[in-house]
């Protein structure tokens, strides 16, 4: 159990860096060296690669202990890891009720005990508020990716718990008697017209190779051979989705299985790479009471015969179709 107990103390550990940064501070505006905090060590980029080397390896060495256990002490390693995954999803409920507090204005210096970092795991190197140590929205967004990958490789590892228990004995440890047949994968129907209207307003948002597939995804479910790309803020496309769903535009499933449809065929841009969009990010977004996106792409509006209309939110777009 030694290497399981390390995989999971270094996935709730942040180490923190605090490093010198040159900023403009007062008015008239001065040039100051000040303290900042960085995080950027313990992300999935390449100049952080070795974190995730340790990081995978500590989770496949993990799984090594896992296959000596019995049943029983496996469903309680599941049980805990059930609570690590509560754990980020509150990480996350947090982070995106601040972003709509902060996103147009510098974060206080208090910002990672108000996101509960610090309550909810170990959190090294981090100074009092008074301290005053710079929050820079590059430390907030490589926080929320090393978030992305911790809990990527939580589930994974949850997943090799579970296919370790034989099928009869989760069964007959249940409560809940198994159902007959295959289990089914829901995922969204949009109501007649949501489609082709929602189309319109994403497809700027997409490279034109991509909007050829975005269509069929949307009406026919057609799945994409990867995630599709979308060329803005990750909570402006989970926004969108959850107004139409509100809205009762798109039925047929959960707001859990929405979250998963959307974490499975898209991704975002942010400060050009790529990023994933986790199903407990966007459950932060789509099934919380959290403040709406600050900048959102569409607007639902109720019309007067009682149905709902969706509109575009007019704003810039680049183009990204020479992409």
């Amino acid at each position: 159990m030694k290497h399981l107990k390390q995989f999971l103390i270094r996935l709730q550990t942040f180490h923190l860096h605090i490093q010198q940064r040159k900023v403009r501070q007062g008015s008239p505006a001065e040039i100051n060296e000040v303290q900042a905090y960085d995080i950027r060590h313990e992300t999935p980029y390449e100049e952080a690669s070795a974190f995730e080397s340790e990081l995978r390896l500590l989770s496949e060495l993990a799984v090594l202990d896992l296959i000596t256990l019995e049943v029983v002490q496996l469903q309680t390693v599941d049980r805990l890891l059930s609570l690590m995954e509560r754990r980020f999803k509150t990480f996350w409920l947090n982070f995106h009720g601040q972003a709509a507090e902060f996103r147009w204005q510098h974060y206080p210096s208090g910002y990672i005990s108000l996101v509960g970092l610090d309550k909810l795991f170990v959190v090294q190197n981090l100074r009092a508020a008074h301290a005053h140590v710079l929050i820079e929205e590059t430390f907030v967004d490589d926080l929320s990716e090393s978030v992305k990958l911790r809990e990527f490789l939580l589930a994974s590892l949850r997943q090799h718990v579970n296919s370790l228990v034989p099928v009869e004995q989760v069964h007959a440890t249940s409560t809940i008697p198994p159902l007959a047949g295959e289990p089914v994968r829901r995922f969204p129907r949009f109501v007649e017209g949501v489609a082709v209207a929602f189309y319109d307003i994403l497809k700027g948002y997409f490279a034109q190779h991509e909007q050829q597939l975005l269509l069929p995804l949307l009406q026919e479910n057609l799945p994409p051979a990867s995630p599709l790309v979308f060329h803005g803020n990750g909570n402006q496309l989970a926004d969108a989705f959850k107004q139409l769903y509100e809205a009762n535009l798109i039925v047929g499933c959960l707001k859990g299985d929405l979250e998963e449809w959307i974490s499975r065929h898209f991704a975002y841009v942010f400060r050009k790479q790529q990023r994933t969009l986790p199903p407990n990010y966007l459950a932060a977004i789509i099934s919380s009471n959290v403040k709406p996106c600050q900048s959102p792409i569409l607007d639902v509006k109720k019309q007067p015969d009682g149905t709902y209309a969706v509109f575009p939110v007019l704003r810039t777009q680049k183009n990204y179709n020479s992409r």
